[in-house]
């Protein structure tokens, strides 16, 4: 078993010809057959695009550019997932930080399990992961299930202080497809909760573990007898905001047009007739949603590839300091209440045309535009 297969933050600090060059070899067959196994064909390209840095339309142009549609089908329904969580986010706002479509039920703690944020549930596969997560900031998706599942419905955790925790330590925590994610889990954004025994883990990591707490049928999980660390609740601890120039004291050249990137727009080619970048960090949202030193890392390198400045106060204070210029941004619904001219994210799917309280909902009316 290696479920470590998941990469280091090395192999997201590379430059953009680096990136084209992994478009340029994803299998979609493989993605779709072996997808779900900790060892499976994922593209790993989950940093830049819930950092701006690349967009769903760049990797299905690359992928539809190689391979036929029947082949591509799988990726680009997984791609779908991303954009329906954010376009919930644009539609629901900040109601998807609660409980969004009925609450979760059984709750008994807020913090998350001791055990989990340490790496001692006992469940070796799952453990090893959230080992490698909280050194490296990579997770396999399915292993973030398994977390998630064990948090909030055998632990039960609330959702929201795990999905915190997650969202601190992963290089591609995405306020939307993260916190919809842990929902979901939980059944507060679905209809049914997620459950995982030692089968199914044993399937997806290739272990041979037997004899734990989870080894159990699915008709048993919910009578699951917690190991003494997954019944204590803990506070994770999160690193302070690191030392940015604060926005107040930024020099820009007197009324030059300034191109205002967040760190969800890391985009090289965005703006490039703009002579002066900055990447703007909210400090009351860091406050609330904390970003770990890996994140930190990937983050200061992009800035640097789309030659702007980091720099950081409140919204007020950003305001205040470019009220004398001409101001571009990208839409992003954690940065509504930032000045300045808004351009559209690049989307693969359109909006739909009527709601779409479920991803099927969405998907019935946005495949049509990629030919399904």
């Amino acid at each position: 078993m290696n479920p470590l297969i998941a990469p280091r933050p090395d192999h997201f600090c590379v430059e953009l010809e680096q990136i084209h060059a992994r478009l340029d070899s994803i299998d979609p067959v493989a993605y779709d057959k072996t997808r779900n196994y900790l060892a499976g064909a994922t593209t790993w390209l989950g940093p830049f695009l819930a950092h701006g840095v690349i967009s769903t339309t760049d990797v299905a142009k690359a992928v539809r550019s190689r391979h036929t549609d029947d082949a591509c089908y799988r990726l680009l329904f997984e791609l779908g997932w991303r954009e329906f969580f954010h376009r919930t986010w644009q539609h629901r706002g900040d109601a998807i930080f609660s409980d969004l479509r009925g609450p979760q039920h059984g709750v008994r703690h807020e913090l998350p399990p001791a055990g989990l944020i340490q790496g001692i549930t006992g469940i070796n596969a799952v453990d090893a992961c959230i080992q490698h997560l909280t050194k490296y900031g990579t997770m396999h998706n399915h292993a973030r299930m398994w977390v998630a599942a064990i948090a909030c419905n055998m632990a039960h955790t609330r959702w929201l202080e795990p999905a915190r925790w997650l969202h601190y330590h992963l290089l591609d925590g995405d306020l939307a497809s993260n916190t919809l994610s842990w929902q979901w889990v939980a059944g507060t954004f679905s209809n049914k909760r997620y459950l995982a025994n030692q089968d199914n883990i044993n399937r997806y990591s290739d272990s041979e573990q037997a004899g734990t707490w989870l080894d159990l049928s699915y008709e048993q999980l919910p009578e699951v007898s917690l190991p003494s660390k997954l019944a204590e609740p803990a506070a994770p601890t999160y690193a302070a905001l690191p030392s940015l120039t604060a926005i107040q004291d930024l020099s820009i050249a007197d009324r030059a047009p300034v191109a205002l990137h967040s760190i969800w727009n890391l985009d090289p080619h965005w703006q490039r007739d703009i002579e002066q970048h900055i990447v703007f960090v909210d400090s009351e949202l860091h406050e609330r949603w904390p970003m770990s030193e890996n994140r930190w890392t990937f983050i200061k390198h992009w800035a640097e590839r789309c030659g702007a400045v980091l720099a950081t106060g409140t919204t007020e204070h950003l305001t205040e300091r470019l009220a004398n210029h001409e101001v571009v941004r990208r839409e992003y619904p954690a940065c509504n209440d930032w000045p300045g001219t808004v351009t559209e994210r690049a989307w693969l799917y359109p909006l739909p045309d009527k709601s779409f309280n479920s991803f099927f909902a969405f998907w019935k009316q946005v495949k049509g535009s990629v030919g399904y």
